[in-house]
């Protein structure tokens, strides 16, 4: 068996929660704001909020400000998330070590 890198061993941990996981599988739908992730995975918005910190913290997901076109919260800024492409490299290495 080939050598697992404890780096690679604690971002698939990260990857591998079932809210995170569901979190990054939306994302890679589209990019969302907080409050569209919590309404769609119908959880809480701070649980998600803290799932999504520690996901962008691992460099799972990225985000942004930017100004709101939603006529509820029109000209707020509100944040962004989308994936990037560590997802897909994590899992390509466990591939190859396992």
């Amino acid at each position: 068996m080939n050598h697992i890198d404890p780096t690679l061993v604690e971002e698939a941990h990260v990857l591998l929660h079932p809210i995170r996981f569901r979190i990054v599988e939306l994302l890679a739908e589209r990019p969302m704001h907080i409050n569209e992730l919590a309404k769609a995975m119908e959880e809480e918005r701070r649980l998600v909020s803290y799932h999504l910190l520690t996901l962008e913290e691992y460099g799972f997901v990225s985000s942004k400000y930017e100004i709101s076109e939603h006529p509820k919260s029109r000209g707020k800024a509100i944040r962004k998330y989308w994936v990037n492409g560590k997802m897909e490299d994590v899992i390509s290495e466990l591939k190859k070590k396992l």
